[in-house]
């Protein structure tokens, strides 16, 4: 089993799939099943879950996303199945808080990571599922590609630089007010608008992406020494305060549950 595998068995948020129940949800809960016109979306991705967390329908664009040949390949699975453990739990948090009635997602910005390591400017909307008895029973929305919406973006537009260094030089240190000027704004703007507009600050928004890289060293077998000096962390001790604030385990849990194992990091102290 991989290690994205493993983890996602490990989370108290990873739903236990249940296909065949997937499958045949629509016709359980008594409601019609969505139209085939959202095939038909060039430029937006169009999905349902249950109230585990399960995809009970996605588009043609949004299996395209995935690199699916067709739903079957979707049907039954959860976000956790094909995006990094961090960025799932934040769709699955959304999601639980949409199906609660305390949120409500209406054209919410996200920046996710694709499966071939793309970024994904996302405008999303979500609302609750309701069956014939108007019982909440999971979550349906739109994720529109920015970047295929031009004039959505437009008021992003301005952060493509300064993403974009990040993405490239996240190993190394970044100084915020260098992003700032890629981006043609004071220090104390870019930070203001930052926040606003994604919902982090620079920093936390730095700090996930070195997670992420760092999960994918780790998953392939590197010691933890060389997944936080390679990713931009100064210590090991800083390194695993960090890891188990995004992804809710240590760096060693992580290692542990890819199976990996060598002499090297038997040798280092894994906190």
């Amino acid at each position: 089993m991989s290690v994205g595998n493993q983890m996602k068995a490990a989370s108290p948020k990873r739903p236990v799939a249940k296909p065949i129940a997937a499958r045949d949800f629509y016709a359980k809960q008594g409601i019609s099943s969505p139209y085939a016109i959202f095939d038909l979306l060039t430029d937006t991705f169009y999905f349902a879950k249950n109230a585990d967390g399960q995809f009970v329908c996605a588009n043609k664009l949004l299996q395209e996303k995935f690199n699916l040949q067709s739903a079957d390949e979707v049907i039954g699975k959860t976000d956790f199945d094909f995006l990094t453990h961090d960025v799932a739990s934040r769709i699955r948090d959304d999601d639980l808080a949409v199906m609660a009635g305390s949120l409500v997602i209406k054209d919410k910005f996200e920046v996710v990571v694709g499966v071939d390591g793309k970024l994904f400017w996302l405008f999303t909307t979500k609302v609750p599922i309701k069956n014939h008895k108007g019982e909440i029973v999971g979550v349906e929305g739109f994720s529109r590609d920015a970047e295929r919406s031009q004039n959505i973006i437009e008021p992003f537009q301005v952060f493509k630089a300064s993403i974009e260094f990040m993405q490239r030089e996240y190993m190394n240190d970044i100084n915020i007010a260098q992003l700032a000027d890629l981006s043609c704004m004071s220090l104390s703007t870019f930070e203001r608008k930052f926040k606003k507009h994604f919902s982090q600050t620079p920093m936390q928004y730095l700090k996930h992406l070195r997670i992420h890289h760092a999960c994918k060293l780790l998953a392939a077998g590197y010691g933890i020494k060389r997944a936080f000096s390679e990713t931009g962390f100064c210590d090991q001790s800083y390194f695993t305060k960090e890891f188990r604030s995004v992804t809710g385990m240590t760096p060693r849990q992580f290692f542990l549950l890819s199976g990996q194992k060598n002499e090297q990091d038997e040798e280092l102290e894994l906190v």
